[in-house]
């Protein structure tokens, strides 16, 4: 069974609310293909990294996702 997901790029510039510019710094893939995104950002001289859906943010510059595939052997 093969399967594919379309994610984020680390490294993608993104908005969070109130305008705050991160940038996706590790993906994560849970159980039922949900995605989150670790993103980080500078807060005064303090550097913080939250996790995050797709739908907390939007993309700062036109960023395609990339495809990922899995391979899943079963056995008959």
């Amino acid at each position: 069974m093969d399967s594919t997901l379309e994610v984020y790029e680390v490294g993608t510039a993104v908005v969070l609310a109130d305008d705050i510019e991160a940038k996706i710094v590790q993906v994560a893939i849970h159980a039922g293909n949900w995605i989150q995104y670790e993103c980080a950002w500078w807060n005064g001289g303090s550097r913080v990294r939250e996790w995050f859906v797709s739908g907390d943010f939007v993309v700062a510059k036109k960023a395609p996702r990339m495809k990922i595939g899995f391979a899943r052997e079963t056995e008959e």
